[in-house]
């Protein structure tokens, strides 16, 4: 590991370029709104003046920073390419945008991830925040639901209901902000494609109805019947597996939004089916 270089110096030599360079820092308040040279801090203060972690990951900070106390304050420290600052280990530390903000407390520049000037970011992008959004949303299996039920047997030539549980059936959602752009994501369940075992497939709109007493065979379009026993499968079991595909549409505090790639939640159970014998008596 390198020597790290002593912060005294790299504050020196930051100041000596800014005056070379006639460039004037004006405070930004806590929200970020302060401006210097007709720009903003922007979206790298976020509303509890803190830096974002994308402008503090740069500086070597792995986590953001707590909330500030109130005498301590944001600036935007410089609008230059020129500046470049050091980390503890001695690797340079750049500002793809120009733009540098320093933490001022009681009036004295404090560090941020061991250095004093925190590199801005772009503004994140709302397409990429809303698929992160998409990566988090968190959607249990479904879960089977049958009649007969599925825990007990199953009879080949009569039909089986098939459903999702209600209480599952329903839309889920996540939010995710990064750079100060937020997008949140609504996941939607929309078809529930069933692969019965047996080598056949059942495709319904919608979770399926639950059978109650009373419902006529004709309350459900979402059914199977079996032909076969599942006796001489390994096990005597037949695997009944369900998907379900999920419409994904997002939204996000830039005002932009729409579509995105679609998602599938699977789940599989084992369903043991037999056979009534018919007696005939006379």
């Amino acid at each position: 590991m390198r020597a790290g270089r002593p912060v005294v110096v790299v504050m020196l030599v930051m100041f000596v370029v800014l005056v070379l360079l006639g460039l004037g820092a004006a405070p930004a308040s806590a929200d970020g709104r302060g401006t210097a040279g007709g720009s903003t801090s922007g979206a790298y203060i976020d509303e509890s003046g803190n830096p974002t972690v994308e402008a503090a990951e740069l500086a070597g900070s792995p986590d953001r920073p707590s909330a500030p106390t109130s005498n301590c304050t944001w600036e935007v420290l410089a609008h230059t390419h020129r500046l470049v600052v050091y980390d503890d280990d001695g690797a340079p530390i750049t500002s793809p945008t120009g733009k540098w903000l320093q933490k001022l407390c009681n009036g004295s520049p404090v560090s941020v991830g061991g250095v004093f000037a925190v590199p801005a970011r772009p503004p994140a992008d709302a397409v990429d925040v809303a698929r992160r959004a998409r990566r988090s949303v968190a959607i249990p299996d479904p879960v089977i639901a049958t009649s007969p039920p599925a825990d007990g047997k199953l009879f080949a030539r009569i039909p089986t209901w098939l459903w999702v549980d209600e209480t599952w059936w329903k839309p889920y959602s996540a939010t995710a902000s990064v750079g100060g752009v937020s997008a949140t994501v609504v996941a939607t369940p929309v078809r529930a494609t069933w692969s019965t075992g047996d080598g056949e497939r059942v495709v319904c709109d919608g979770p399926g109805v639950a059978w109650r007493r009373g419902l006529p065979e004709s309350a459900s379009r979402c059914t199977h019947e079996y032909t076969r026993s599942s006796a001489a499968r390994p096990g005597g079991t037949f695997d009944l597996a369900v998907s379900v595909g999920f419409e994904v549409t997002w939204s996000s505090s830039t005002g932009a939004g729409g579509r995105l790639l679609p998602l599938t939640r699977t789940a599989t159970r084992p369903v043991q089916v037999g056979e009534i014998q018919a007696v005939i008596t006379r």
